[in-house]
């Protein structure tokens, strides 16, 4: 099922809930955190999900356009 554009905001605006970049959306977390993750493994449910999500969007390319999405809140 698509993601639609609420839940994406949602998502890429969601504070990081633990560790060194607590607080910070997940859009902002540096990539190679995210790279970290994913080599560890992702966080049990929904969290990982939505960290793999972010990863995806960086890894591609597709984050760039987003950053405005934030930066208006």
């Amino acid at each position: 099922m698509p993601i639609q554009a609420a839940e994406l905001f949602t998502i890429i605006s969601k504070p990081m809930p633990f560790g060194k970049y607590k607080g910070l959306p997940l859009l902002r977390l540096p990539m190679a955190y995210l790279c970290w993750l994913e080599r560890k493994a992702w966080p049990a449910g929904q969290l990982g999900a939505e960290l793999a999500l972010v990863y995806e969007l960086k890894l591609n390319g597709v984050d760039q356009e987003l950053y405005s999405l934030l930066d208006r809140r």
